[in-house]
């Protein structure tokens, strides 16, 4: 009888973590990521055309609140606004447990207009650093000058408008 007793409450146990598993931090819970990259912004809508809204630095820790594509609806100390998933290369988008995608495989992804203006941008970390251990006889000095280049969000907005581009 007791050995009945503790099997039933052993599985309601590992059912429920199982469920707290499978629905993640999407159902209430708070996700939390930390941005590894320098130089991020925090805009007001999720488009790289808008004028920041603030700097966040790399290291900080924002809230996320809700997730669009590639962009993430974040707080960060008091302000609110969206950021790239760029600012998190450790959280991939759609990172979030995804039963299936485990038993049939990813989806094809088409490139998004956000994706092709980040490939202009340059290397990610992770392919600069794989290119580094290959090309070791290469200096990167010149691109990091250039990478440490930085443009007035008011210039640039300006640039837009005047251009009459079309985000």
């Amino acid at each position: 009888m007791r050995r009945s007793v503790f099997r039933q409450r052993a599985i309601r146990l590992l059912t429920l973590g199982l469920v707290l598993c499978l629905l993640g931090p999407g159902t209430g819970w708070a996700e939390v990521l930390k941005v590894s990259q320098a130089n991020q912004s925090l805009y007001p809508d999720p488009d790289f055309a808008g004028t920041p809204l603030a700097p966040v630095a790399e290291g900080s820790e924002v809230n996320v609140l809700q997730q669009a594509g590639d962009w993430y609806k974040v707080e960060v100390d008091g302000k609110t606004g969206w950021m790239h998933r760029q600012a998190f290369p450790a959280a991939q988008a759609g990172s979030k447990f995804d039963i299936k995608g485990l038993l049939f495989g990813a989806p094809a992804k088409e490139a998004k207009s956000d994706e092709v203006a980040l490939a202009g941008k340059g290397f990610t970390p992770e392919v600069e650093s794989s290119y580094r251990q290959k090309h070791p006889e290469m200096q990167f000095a010149q691109v990091d000058r250039v990478e440490s280049n930085r443009v007035d969000p008011a210039r640039l907005q300006a640039f837009i408008r005047e251009g009459e581009l079309k985000p």
